[in-house]
């Protein structure tokens, strides 16, 4: 799956295919920036903050400030702006697997996540960090993520 795809996909939930499908452009602004980040020349939080003003300006002048998007099980849904923030995490995530694997990507992801809460920098300490952690490190992050997140939120790629 390409980065564009990759970006789609995590947001149809979230916006429903037609706005995705209608914003392409924007997919592929998303998709760029997720891909060509570099540890200590660009900033995780403001990567996060971008992304979050992005989509919600994009939302805002597809709906005319009503932030009223049809998904794809035919529900209109009003996009709060807490779920922006979500929405922005959850693209992190992309950004932050396709890091390098090396200490330097692996302490920036670390601090992110004790910084900001992210669920998006767990999952890459979970997921694709475990070897740089001691096994009592890893199972804390664990603990966090189930205790700290909504579980719709890791459902799909950590075991209840």
């Amino acid at each position: 799956m390409t980065p564009i795809e990759q970006t789609a996909a995590t947001l149809r939930p979230w916006l429903g295919s037609d706005f995705v499908a209608a914003n392409a452009e924007l997919m592929a602004r998303l998709a760029f920036r997720l891909t060509h980040f570099t540890v200590g020349r660009d900033n995780l939080p403001k990567a996060a903050q971008d992304i979050d003003t992005a989509l919600f300006m994009a939302v805002r002048d597809a709906t005319g400030g009503r932030m009223i998007l049809r998904l794809d099980d035919n529900r209109h849904m009003r996009v709060k702006v807490d779920d922006f923030a979500i929405m922005a995490d959850e693209l992190l995530y992309l950004l932050m697997h396709g890091l390098p694997r090396d200490e330097k990507s692996f302490l920036a992801v670390r601090e992110y996540s004790v910084r900001h809460g992210s669920l998006a920098a767990l999952r890459a300490l979970y997921l694709d960090y475990q070897a740089f952690q001691a096994d009592e490190e890893w199972r804390t992050v664990e603990r966090v993520i189930k205790t700290c997140h909504p579980p719709f939120r890791w459902r799909g790629w950590l075991t209840p």
